[in-house]
């Protein structure tokens, strides 16, 4: 009896053995099974791709001083939205419009625009497409064209001027051609005290070796321009279809005819008596051939000092400002006057400005 008992438990416990290892082996399928479920990968989102065609666009033959206007198409196609982000034009080149945000398979525009006044001869001109397109996040767009001068102006096509106030100036540039319908007139000039006056070149103001008719155009700065930068150009009328009005940029200086420097006398901060202290203001006549002399400085401000000093009498003088121990402190708020022998300017007023301590 005990024989048959012990023979049962063996053979359960057998069955026991049996059943958890059956059990072991299944469970790691099944994990491996649910585990491909949980790391199987999602539908990527299908990135933006940009394309241009063409990325260069040839304008060909085009006169000196037109604007040439390009349209680039750009096109998606990706599967998400293009974003482009800047059109970075290069030298010479502007962007007129762009649209930033093209849907996938639509397209979209990129419009430049070219200024060829100052240009001559073959020109390549750039604009830098940047978007979120991973594989072609910048695009460099190219617009190509040779700029041809149906009119040239010689010896340089520009005219710089220096001038001192009251005084007029006069220079010559050309205009040439070898179209049969040139014949220049001028149309307008930017400011009244710059004319402009157009006959046909004589043999002696000519420019050699350039065919075709040449026209003079003399440039004159009346005696009444203001003092200070001089920017006045002069449109001329050319009678050429192609290129049918050309400018010239007139530029330069009205100096006054006794100039200062500095234009404000300024002494910072400082204790008076302490160590002397001291401003200069020179003093320079434009016009050296009438002379023009410093006679004297004063300033509206008790304590000061003033020294004038010939550089080159008639032409140059420094005029020494000097703080002296009297000098009460505070802020400077006055001006220095220099007095001279121009007729037009007898006394020049600067402000004075600075700290005392």
């Amino acid at each position: 009896m005990r024989q048959i008992q012990r023979f049962a438990c063996v053979a359960i416990t057998a069955l026991l053995v049996a059943g958890v290892s059956g059990a072991q082996q299944k469970a790691p399928a099944k994990a491996k099974a649910g585990g491909q479920d949980a790391t199987k990968p999602k539908a990527a989102v299908a990135a933006p791709k940009i394309e241009v065609l063409p990325e260069t666009k040839d304008a060909g033959i085009v006169a000196k001083g037109q604007v040439i206007e390009t349209t680039f198409v750009v096109k998606n196609n990706g599967g998400s939205d293009l974003v482009i982000s800047d059109a970075r034009p290069g030298c010479g080149c502007t962007v007129a419009s762009f649209d930033k945000v093209i849907k996938p398979g639509a397209e979209g525009k990129v419009v430049t625009s070219v200024d060829t006044k100052s240009f001559s001869g073959p020109i390549s001109k750039s604009v830098l497409l940047v978007s979120n397109d991973p594989e072609r996040g910048q695009i460099n767009l190219f617009v190509k064209a040779t700029v041809k001068p149906f009119v040239d102006i010689l010896p340089q096509p520009y005219v710089r001027v220096a001038v001192v106030k009251g005084d007029s100036d006069t220079r010559d540039v050309i205009l040439l051609s070898e179209e049969k319908t040139f014949k220049p007139t001028v149309a307008e000039s930017a400011q009244p005290y710059v004319k402009a006056e157009i006959a046909p070149a004589s043999e002696k103001d000519k420019v050699p070796g350039h065919p075709g008719e040449q026209y003079r155009v003399r440039i004159t700065v009346t005696p009444d321009a203001p003092e200070g930068l001089l920017n006045a150009p002069v449109r001329i009328a050319t009678g050429v279809p192609q290129q049918p009005t050309i400018e010239i940029p007139i530029s330069g200086v009205v100096r006054a005819r006794v100039s200062v420097t500095p234009v404000m006398v300024n002494f910072g901060n400082f204790q008076a008596g302490k160590e002397p202290i001291t401003r200069n203001i020179i003093v320079t006549n434009n016009k050296p051939g009438t002379p023009v002399k410093v006679t004297r400085a004063e300033v509206s401000v008790a304590g000061f000092i003033t020294d004038v000093v010939p550089t080159q009498e008639g032409i140059s003088y420094t005029v020494v400002v000097k703080a002296s121990d009297k000098v009460k402190k505070g802020a400077l708020d006055g001006t220095v006057k220099v007095f001279t022998t121009d007729k037009e300017k007898p006394m020049i007023e600067l402000p004075l400005r600075g700290e005392v301590l």
